[in-house]
């Protein structure tokens, strides 16, 4: 079969040349201007991520975030740091903290503990002056709602007197109160921010001894005193370590020191608390204080001097 022949395609108009590509855009920041915004949007980016974390926190029912958190329980270790003891951080003071800033979170603030017993000490046997097998209810787990006034006071202390209505009466005077909420959030910006300045690193890690450069807020050094030492229902002493760390019984009650016996007719001393005579271990001398407590005395003495006004 003879092939079919196409006629050749006519020449038609030429196609019209591909556009040039756009030219870039004049640069309009130089470099120093370039790197403020750089860093305009970076501090703009960590304070979104930031707000998150707090968010997520606040969900969880905590004040801190992570590095925040974790940022305090090192500032507390500073102030007293784990030897063969347990330091501040494992007695939970940063928890105590967290705790007090975040009082009004609950039901019924967490501002103070019932009573008036805990049941660390059982209920004396007043037919013989012993120690009974029955223990009481720790009521100091159940906290006492404050009262107008109270809460008043203690919302300012926390969110400052300009937030809360009627707490600025004395603003005028003595300037508005800044609340302890924004002075631990600023205070351990700072203090990160320090710890990077001088040694390029966040605080938490740091070595102890460049932790100890940097400095941190006087009230702190108070609040993890009180997380340590206070009464484990405030959220800080864990296992009664801090009382133990300084030979400190705590809360004695409703056992007591001497015991009425009816058997008797009077009053009968626990032998390992007598009352008109020495303890057993201090029958030669008196007891010294730990090395322990004897550090924490001159800690709190020398921030006494330090912070205490002229």
């Amino acid at each position: 079969m003879p092939k079919l022949k196409l006629p050749r395609a006519l020449p038609g108009p030429a196609e019209p040349p591909a556009p040039e590509p756009p030219s870039p855009p004049a640069l309009l920041l130089g470099r120093r201007e370039f790197l403020k915004g750089l860093g305009a949007l970076l501090a703009a980016l960590a304070a979104a991520v930031t707000g998150v974390r707090r968010a997520y926190a606040a969900a969880r029912g905590r004040f801190f975030t992570g590095h925040e958190f974790a940022t305090l329980a090192a500032l507390c270790d500073r102030v007293i740091p784990p030897d063969h003891d347990p330091g501040a951080r494992a007695l939970g003071a940063a928890h105590y903290v967290e705790r007090m800033l975040t009082a009004f979170d609950h039901r019924v603030p967490l501002l103070f503990a019932g009573g008036p017993f805990s049941n660390r000490n059982p209920f004396p046997d007043n037919d013989d002056g012993t120690p009974s097998r029955r223990r009481p209810k720790n009521a100091f787990r159940h906290f006492i709602p404050p009262t107008r006034v109270q809460e008043m006071r203690w919302r300012a202390e926390l969110f400052g007197s300009a937030k809360v209505p009627g707490a600025d009466f004395n603003d005028a005077v003595l300037g508005p109160l800044t609340g302890l909420r924004t002075i631990y959030r600023q205070s351990l910006r700072r203090v990160d921010q320090t710890a990077r300045a001088m040694h390029g690193k966040p605080f938490v890690r740091l070595e102890p001894a460049e932790q100890d450069g940097v400095t941190f807020i006087g009230l702190l050094v108070e609040h993890t005193l009180e997380g340590c030492f206070a009464a484990p229902e405030y959220g800080g002493n864990r296992r009664l370590g801090g009382w133990k760390m300084v030979g400190v019984e705590g809360d004695d009650q409703p056992l007591g020191y001497s015991i009425f016996s009816r058997a008797k007719g009077d009053y009968v001393e626990r032998p390992d608390h007598p009352m008109s005579t020495p303890n057993p271990d201090e029958v030669a001398a008196p007891r010294p204080i730990t090395p322990d407590a004897e550090k924490v005395q001159d800690t709190i003495i020398a921030l006494t001097e330090i912070f205490a006004p002229d």
